[in-house]
Formats: C-alpha cells, structure tokens, sequence
C-alpha cells in the first residue's frame, strides 16, 4: 500500500474510532418504576401481607435485576408501621417492560393499629414509599417508587376471613356476601 493509501486508511480508522467511542462507553441508564397497585392479600393478628405491582422498564442494553425492595408503610395518614424488605431477585430484560409483584410482610405496630383499622367502617388511606435497589454485579442504583391508595372495609373483611380460613379447623368459613344481611 502506499503512503497515501496507508494515510488514508489510518485517518477513516481514526475517524471511525472517534464516532464509535462514545457509542461503546455509553453510561447505563437507571430503570425506570411505574407503581400500579398494591393489594392486601391476609390480615391477622401480627400484620397483613400485600402485593406491590410495579411497572418496570429497563432503558439498557443489557439485563439488570431487582436485589430487593425496601418499603415505609404509613396507614391512616398517622399510624406509622416502620420499613419491610423484601429480598426476592427478579430480572429486568434489556430494553423491556416487566410486571413485578413484590410481597410484603407488614407488622402491626401494638394493638392499637389493628384495633383502630379493623373496626373502621371507612376506606383506609395508606401509602408506601419505596426503593428498589437495582443492578448487576458490579453497580447498583436505588430507584424510588411511591403508592397511595385505599383498604375498604370490605378488602379487610375479605382478608381476615381469608386469612381465618388458613387456620385448621376452621375451613368452611362463610364467606363476606353470607355473613352481611341483605340491605
């Protein structure tokens, strides 16, 4: 080849390495959380567990995982039940949405909450505001999520009959509609 043709080609080698550079150096980027809802699933005399549905989509080009998910739940605007952890993997695909389903285990904290909720006939507002800690094996990011919503007196009927129900011996339960007389 000749000087020139070897100029050349080291010049468009130069050029191409300069307009791929930041292409391959490219900064991950941190998924992105959407709550959707949360449900309560049981109610006893500890705590009620609950379903956290979140939306999550990962901008990268690469899988990341959920490594666990740190929730306060605050019910009735005053009554404080503290953080639950919630410790089960999920993978994000790269360039994707994916449903989570977080459980929580949430603790009573003293009679007193549990009293005041169970005998509420009023929607019950809670709120659970959260990180999920995201990454791979070398980076993590904690992405903040925040959910509001309401128990109904129903929901928390449901779920101690529910959850009542578990108990031996006790199956065969009525359920809600046949426990409430008509109006």
């Amino acid at each position: 080849m000749s000087p020139i043709g070897r100029r050349s080609a080291l010049t468009l080698a130069v050029a191409l390495l300069a307009l791929l550079a930041p292409l391959a150096c490219t900064k991950p980027q941190p998924p992105q959380l959407t709550p959707k809802e949360a449900r309560v699933t049981s109610v006893d005399l500890t705590g009620f567990d609950m379903r956290v549905k979140m939306e999550a989509f990962n901008p990268n080009g690469f899988e990341l995982s959920v490594r666990t998910v740190v929730a306060h739940v605050v019910v009735d605007g005053t009554n404080d039940l503290g953080t639950v952890t919630a410790a089960e993997p999920m993978s994000l695909p790269a360039n994707a949405r994916t449903l989570i389903d977080v459980p929580l285990n949430v603790k009573w904290k003293g009679a007193v909450n549990l009293a005041t909720i169970a005998t509420s006939k009023r929607p019950i507002p809670y709120t659970v505001d959260g990180t999920a800690t995201v990454g791979g094996a070398s980076l993590n990011v904690d992405v903040p999520f925040k959910l509001q919503g309401v128990l109904t007196p129903e929901q928390l009927q449901q779920a101690g009959l529910k959850s009542l129900q578990a108990i031996p011996g006790l199956k065969g339960l009525p359920t809600l509609p046949n426990l409430v007389p008509p109006k």
